[in-house]
């Protein structure tokens, strides 16, 4: 029988928690029933995983009523604010995070939040819509993963959105390579509409990792005095989320200076033509004139009684025309 096999489901408050996960001193995860929850937690050895759904009224009332949390992480963990934030309250450490949507196990790149709360044993995560790294991190200990203390899992959550904001990059880098090509060779009209998707996608997780990264730099000061262990895994974390934010900029800063090129570009084609439409509209004004004139049917008319006259209008016209297509011509070689 596999003891990772999903729980029963029960009318207990324990019975809204989405997963429950024991992890031994080894790391191996074993997974929890409903009614076994309160004996996990009392047990010293290891650690518990609990993940919970804020959209279920009996998750709510677990965290409330029975969680093992103090107070003030319980009221963050049920409150509806969601800006990031970490804070620690003694030895316990709850903080709402950016997480990415998973609808109906198609992986989305919606941004949302992950709450949760975190001691030397317990690690709680609270999430309103499902959640992707979640599920990833989930699978893995399906399939044997080890995790030996809570930020090993919470690192493991982290390291999964991470992956995916790399892969996000690394789809709109591609998309900014497709239009680095075609402003050096054959501009197609719609690559300032690719290069606005790439720029507003980075500048939407560029924000989200910005404070991400804040928050995880002023947590490496914080928690050296109270959880000393923690110090090392959590610079682990910063030095991660900032190597991922510097990758994520610098697609930004690569869009937007492919849009002012692109923007140069297009200002130049656009001068050309009109270049072009000057030439021709001076080239055809004095010819026009010429026309207009022999078109007047005044007396004394030049070339009137004149046989051939109306080729000798025509050819003074030609020169007129050519005249001043000269004119202009040496005028730009000055």
């Amino acid at each position: 029988m596999n003891r990772l096999a999903q729980p029963p489901v029960d009318s207990t408050p324990a019975a809204g928690i989405i997963s429950a996960f024991h992890f031994d001193s080894e790391g191996e995860a074993r997974a929890l029933r409903p009614q076994d929850l309160d004996e996990a937690l009392q047990n010293p050895e290891g650690f518990v995983w609990v993940h919970l759904s804020r959209a279920d009224i009996r998750c709510r009332h677990w965290i409330d009523q029975h969680a093992p949390l103090s107070e003030i992480v319980r009221e963050i963990m049920l409150g509806d604010e969601d800006h990031q934030r970490i804070e620690i309250y003694g030895r316990e450490i709850v903080g709402v995070i950016p997480e990415l949507h998973l609808e109906f196990d198609h992986p989305t790149e919606d941004l949302t939040r992950l709450r949760f709360a975190m001691t030397s044993r317990l690690l709680v995560t609270m999430r309103r819509i499902p959640l992707r790294s979640v599920e990833n991190v989930r699978r893995a200990i399906t399939a044997g993963t080890l995790f030996t203390a809570p930020i090993e899992l919470l690192d493991a959550i982290i390291d999964h959105f991470a992956d995916v904001i790399g892969r996000l990059a690394e789809r709109i880098g591609d998309d900014l390579d497709l239009v680095e090509e075609r402003i050096a060779h054959s501009p197609r009209g719609d690559e300032s509409q690719l290069i606005a998707r790439a720029r507003s996608d980075s500048v939407r997780v560029h924000r989200q990792l910005t404070q991400m990264r804040g928050l995880f730099h002023r947590l490496e000061l914080r928690v050296t005095g109270p959880m000393p262990e923690l110090a090392a895994p959590v610079q682990s974390l910063a030095q991660k989320i900032d190597d991922f934010d510097h990758s994520v900029s610098a697609i930004h800063d690569r869009a937007r200076l492919l849009q002012e090129e692109l923007a140069g570009r297009m200002a130049e084609l656009t001068n050309r033509r009109l270049l072009t439409l000057s030439i021709l509209t001076a080239g055809i004004l004095p010819p026009t004139l010429v026309t207009g004139f022999f078109g007047m049917n005044t007396r004394d008319l030049p070339f009137l009684e004149t046989p051939g006259g109306t080729w000798y209008a025509l050819a003074l016209a030609a020169g007129a025309g050519a005249l001043t297509y000269w004119a202009i011509q040496r005028m730009r070689a000055l």
